[in-house]
């Protein structure tokens, strides 16, 4: 396989794992609420992405220990959402703290490993890196503990916070694919 076509590969299921880590469509099954776009498939998507970039992105391996603590803990509380209604981490603060931040790392540093490869195949990368930095700062946003329901102006905000979120990963998503058509899948018969 050339490295084309990996890395074509790797930035498309990179692209749909972001789809399903930020998309979530919930089934009511026996009265619990469970999402039918999991995350750990998801964290599943990028580690084989991981996989098939790490020949390029020697740095991009590092991060598989993370994806892998991530999409466990992702598909034990889908399991346990399924079978109990609730989420099973969600329950430990401060593990749910660190995971937080392992998430918040795991992608931020995700998006500059693409960024580096975008930019050593002679692609600029800058508004990967904006995405990547807004959506890192959209994320701390999100979780800040205050009370967003209770006043009508943290509502607001965290209103607009939630749609900057969804636009930011919307065009990460874009960016990506872009990324992605940047390697042709027949490399140009050398002269």
């Amino acid at each position: 396989m050339t490295d084309n076509i990996r890395i074509r590969q790797a930035l498309t299921k990179i692209a749909w794992a972001y789809v399903l880590l930020y998309l979530d469509f919930n089934l009511s099954v026996n009265g619990h609420s469970l999402n039918v776009l999991p995350n750990w498939a998801g964290y599943l998507l990028i580690f084989s992405a991981i996989v098939l970039l790490g020949a390029e992105l020697r740095s991009l391996l590092l991060l598989k220990p993370f994806c892998v603590l991530l999409g466990v803990v992702s598909a034990v509380d889908w399991v346990w959402v399924l079978l109990t209604g609730q989420e099973r981490t969600g329950r430990f603060f401060l593990f749910s703290i660190l995971l937080l931040c392992v998430g918040i790392y795991f992608r931020f540093q995700m998006l500059t490993d693409l960024a580096q490869l975008a930019e050593d195949n002679g692609i600029r990368a800058d508004s990967l890196r904006f995405c990547r930095n807004a959506e890192a700062v959209i994320q701390v946003i999100m979780r800040l503990p205050l009370p967003w329901e209770e006043h009508a102006t943290l509502s607001i905000i965290y209103g607009g916070v939630l749609v900057a979120g969804f636009i930011v990963c919307a065009f990460i998503i874009y960016q990506l694919f872009v990324l992605r058509n940047h390697f042709p899948e027949q490399e140009a018969p050398e002269a």
